[in-house]
């Protein structure tokens, strides 16, 4: 739900930034720091942060590394 909600938040300021072609910088950096912030949840579902639980966590095969 709040990847959803960032998801439109963006999208709402990328429109705002091509119909009025105003305040740029700063439309621009808060679309930035969304991006960022869904990209880090993101990470964090996929379990590639460490700490985090996903699909690459738990039990797997053993290779010659492992030994």
């Amino acid at each position: 739900m709040l990847m959803l909600a960032l998801l439109l938040a963006l999208l709402a300021i990328l429109v705002v930034m091509f119909v009025t072609r105003r305040h740029i910088g700063r439309l621009g950096s808060l679309a930035t720091l969304i991006a960022g912030a869904m990209l880090a949840l993101w990470l964090i579902d996929s379990g590639l942060v460490p700490g985090s639980r996903g699909p690459l966590e738990g039990d797997r095969a053993t290779t010659a590394r492992d030994q």
